[in-house]
């Protein structure tokens, strides 16, 4: 479930505490983060955001996948918990994602950080990791209650195209995609990539330079007018 509108997004996490938080406090704070997870410094990712909430208003996977990206985009834990963990496995085929992997990937992390050192307790540590999971699981990408199962993620050509327009809005990316580590955040491997990119350039989608070891792209929608007949 994607909301889009602040007050709704209120009501959903601290009046029906959607995500069982177990005082208002704590749902407050978490509201502070989405708050701030959701918001980019930069306009253009907010307007093309807005305007894809509006287009996929039918699509639940295509609003949860957008949000997964933006959250991956605004929130740098959030990004490399998907990055090194969750994405690490799902490429592997792994079936599952224990909570135990995520508290010892956050237990490593403290250790390699200075600021972060003896910030963290053992119950925050393990409040973050069970959230994380959590908020997956609302996002359709994990399944399961104790036991947490991989989704498998079907990436559409329309969805790809967005992930390339979002993904032109990003400050320093690579120019070459294939050595960007968000090209990843497709849930594409690397194998079928190209190809697939290579559908939607045909339809006049995005822009795509392959020299056979390098992938530059464009995208060629105005994201401040995005229309239902945008992949007509």
């Amino acid at each position: 479930m994607l909301i889009n509108r602040k007050a709704e997004l209120q009501k959903l996490l601290i009046t029906d505490n959607e995500f069982n938080f177990r005082t208002e406090k704590s749902r407050k704070r978490f509201l502070s983060v989405l708050n701030s997870a959701f918001i980019n410094k930069n306009k253009s990712i907010n307007i093309l955001a807005g305007n894809l909430i509006e287009y996929l208003k039918n699509d639940e996977q295509g609003k949860a996948l957008i949000t997964f990206w933006l959250f991956s985009i605004n929130n740098r834990l959030f990004y490399e918990l998907n990055r090194d963990v969750f994405l690490t496995y799902y490429y592997q085929g792994r079936t599952e994602l224990p909570n135990g992997d995520i508290v010892a990937y956050l237990k490593n992390l403290i250790s390699e950080n200075v600021d972060l050192r003896g910030k963290w307790s053992e119950k925050t540590i393990n409040t973050i990791a069970s959230k994380y999971l959590t908020v997956l699981k609302k996002l359709h990408l994990l399944e399961g209650s104790k036991k947490k199962s991989f989704c498998f993620v079907r990436i559409s050509n329309e969805m790809l195209a967005v992930f390339v327009h979002l993904f032109k809005l990003l400050d320093n990316r690579k120019s070459n995609v294939l050595e960007d580590d968000f090209l990843d955040f497709s849930f594409i491997s690397r194998d079928s990539i190209v190809d697939r990119l290579k559908s939607i350039g045909k339809k006049d989608w995005i822009r795509m330079n392959y020299t056979g070891t390098s992938i530059k792209l464009e995208g060629v929608f105005d994201i401040n007018n995005l229309t239902d007949g945008i992949f007509g």
